[in-house]
């Protein structure tokens, strides 16, 4: 896997994996092609703004294959907020841990960011990936009540962290850092 620079194209077909996914987000609404190419101008391509993404490109079949971010990125706090998505044909925990190792690798080693933190609500079909991924790669969680509200019932949510130092001398990543050279 590699990443690229997005073009508004990605951003539309990460569009409509997100609006066949609700469930899942934070913001549970459809978003319009109009609102994606707000997005995609205001956020994807802004280098001021708090946020940085990338594609993620299948390397055999050169195929965009997801979407993954850093957002609310706290740069006197060194921290920002996971922002992930791939396309659902192609999604499974193997595939969706190398794209997270390429995401945290970013974070840690590109953006010197010392925390990488996230949300990932019960009703969330990835809620136990997550809890996978904490457990790999020494993260931390807590458990909040009644934090999504999605089809007439309240749902709770996993906060987790990946902190920089512990993420380093883990034993499941992928490709080469300045702390570790395992591979999966």
């Amino acid at each position: 896997m590699k990443l690229k620079v997005l073009s508004l194209s990605d951003v539309e077909q990460v569009r409509q994996w997100r609006n066949e996914q609700l469930d899942s987000l934070r913001t549970s609404f459809p978003l319009t092609k109009e609102q994606q190419e707000r997005f995609y101008a205001d956020v994807v391509c802004n280098r001021q703004a708090n946020a940085r993404y990338w594609g993620v490109w299948e390397d055999i079949a050169d195929k965009f294959i997801g979407m993954i971010g850093i957002e609310s990125i706290e740069l006197e706090n060194r921290r920002g907020e996971i922002s992930f998505i791939t396309d659902p044909e192609y999604s499974s925990n193997e595939l969706n841990k190398k794209v997270l190792v390429l995401m945290l690798d970013k974070g840690f080693y590109s953006l010197n960011l010392d925390n990488i933190w996230g949300e990932c609500y019960e009703c969330n079909n990835s809620y136990d990936f997550w809890i996978e991924m904490i457990k790999d790669f020494n993260g931390t969680s807590s458990k909040m009540e009644n934090t999504k509200f999605f089809n007439g019932k309240y749902h709770n949510s996993l906060y987790f962290n990946f902190n920089k130092g512990s993420y380093a001398k883990g034993e499941a990543c992928i490709g080469e850092t300045p702390q570790n050279k395992r591979i999966i």
